[in-house]
């Protein structure tokens, strides 16, 4: 185990997580367990956006150290929360490196600002850490979260068992994830027979209308009319208002009755779409594929590769995020519409055994490195090269 100094630890992000100490992992792939890993706090965004100037700044004084996420959707909690922490500020990453574009002049301002005040700035793009540095004057570190493949490697599945299945993390909605891209791959190995079935997990805020739209992109099927009515999931999603309880209401009773893992909404013609619920009900079906395709485009962590290199998926997609690269260099395409060269990599890996195992092997073992002990230690080293970090300005 790395040896870290006694820091008190805060962790902040508008994940809707109990707020309070952090005692087992999150069971997701998600920055929030940084918390757990340095035996910290987590506070959500619904709990501390109610607090004033005053009460957030009583709130945080006692911890060394406060992790808050650039959430750039969220940039006014985001200021709210920082302009706070006083010297304690440590920004991490969020979202698309690109976000502060959706703001105005002032608000990418503010967005300077933040990164500005903090002691140090992590991000998890390491080859945007020079873009970071050119606009400030504060350390920026690259510092992956810690990911708990122990979670997930118990449902990998033998390659033999597996169904030859093709699995796209998003339909046609998802802003910038481009389903689109990812359709276009994997249509034609359907219609050659090369797979049997494409699954699509689909957001459960647009799962109609997105489930409407891939079987009209990928059958020709009839595309209904759009019905008008309100659509509850966006509004809450939207309007900001605290819905933990209700959620912790529907994981409990969704524990009391044993729901097991939803089937496909949807199946028909080779195609099954699912509603996104949470990682450990994707999981298991992410185990039972052959391959993951994902035309992402966003400059982001990479959280399809690391699950995929956990259960031994291989995982083609761009070199947009972090991990892709680093785990699956060898399916690793540098254009997110190179529709033929991702088209081709999937024939490679379904016509050629050995290509397909020495591919995920390769990734089981990268991924070794990101767990919580490599967190760990990358922490402990940024702790001793920059010793500000460990006392007050």
């Amino acid at each position: 185990m790395s040896d870290l100094p006694p820091l008190k630890i805060a962790y902040i992000s508008r994940r809707p997580f109990t707020d309070g100490p952090v005692t087992t992992t999150f069971p997701e792939n998600d920055p929030a367990n940084i918390a757990y890993v340095l035996a910290g706090d987590y506070y959500s965004f619904f709990t501390l956006k109610k607090l004033s100037h005053e009460q957030l700044r009583e709130k945080l004084a006692p911890y060394h150290l406060v992790f808050v996420p650039i959430d750039l959707r969220a940039l006014e909690t985001v200021a709210h929360i920082a302009f706070a922490c006083e010297d304690r500020l440590v920004t991490y990453s969020e979202g698309n490196i690109a976000d502060y574009q959706m703001h105005s002049p002032t608000g990418q301002t503010t967005f300077l600002q933040i990164i500005n005040r903090a002691k140090i700035n992590f991000i998890y793009w390491e080859k945007y850490a020079p873009f970071y540095r050119s606009l400030t004057e504060r350390p920026v570190q690259y510092l992956p979260y810690p990911y708990f493949a122990e979670e997930a490697v118990p449902f990998t599945v033998p390659i033999n068992q597996r169904e030859r299945h093709i699995t796209l993390p998003s339909g046609l909605a998802g802003n910038t994830r481009n389903g689109l891209g990812s359709l276009a791959v994997a249509r034609p190995l359907l219609r050659e027979g090369c797979v049997e079935q494409i699954n699509c997990w689909l957001a459960a805020v647009n799962f109609s209308e997105d489930a409407q739209a891939v079987q009209h992109f990928l059958f020709g099927t009839p595309l209904p009319r759009r019905r008008s009515g309100f659509n509850w999931r966006q509004w809450l999603q939207q309007s900001g208002v605290d819905y933990r309880f209700l959620l912790n209401v529907k994981q409990r009773w969704g524990q009391k009755q044993d729901i097991a893992p939803p089937p496909p909404l949807v199946q028909a013609n080779g195609l099954a779409l699912y509603r996104r619920r949470t990682w450990l009900h994707y999981i298991p079906e992410l185990a039972k594929t052959m391959l993951v395709v994902d035309m992402n485009n966003r400059e982001t962590v990479g959280r399809n590769a690391l699950d995929c290199a956990a259960v031994c998926v291989p995982c083609i997609s761009t070199n947009r995020s972090d991990m892709q690269e680093r785990l699956f260099p060898d399916i690793t395409i540098s254009d997110s519409w190179d529709v033929e060269e991702a088209s081709l990599l999937c024939r490679h890996l379904l016509q050629d055994e050995h290509f397909y195992r020495s591919t995920i092997e390769r990734a089981a073992v990268e991924l070794a490195q990101f767990g919580p002990e490599g967190f760990k230690q990358r922490f402990a080293a940024i702790l001793t090269e920059q010793p500000a970090l460990l006392s007050p300005e």
